[in-house]
């Protein structure tokens, strides 16, 4: 008997591929900037976060760096 493929998971469209899931928690007046925001533009929630995170994480000082200017 041949086996089939393990179905994907629901509610994960395989457009998304490689994705991980976490859960925040927000002020509830950010969590409505962020609907707005992404309402006004045309764009899921998800995408802004995922864009701030990074942009975030690409200002962030190294570690490294960042011990040197605290002693």
């Amino acid at each position: 008997m041949e086996q089939l493929a393990s179905p994907r998971p629901p509610g994960r469209p395989t457009e998304f591929g490689h994705r991980v899931t976490k859960a925040v928690r927000l002020e509830p007046s950010l969590d409505e900037r962020l609907k707005l925001e992404a309402r006004m533009r045309n764009v899921s929630a998800n995408l802004l976060i995922n864009r701030a995170v990074e942009d975030f994480l690409d200002r962030l000082v190294p570690v490294d760096e960042a011990v040197k200017t605290a002693s």
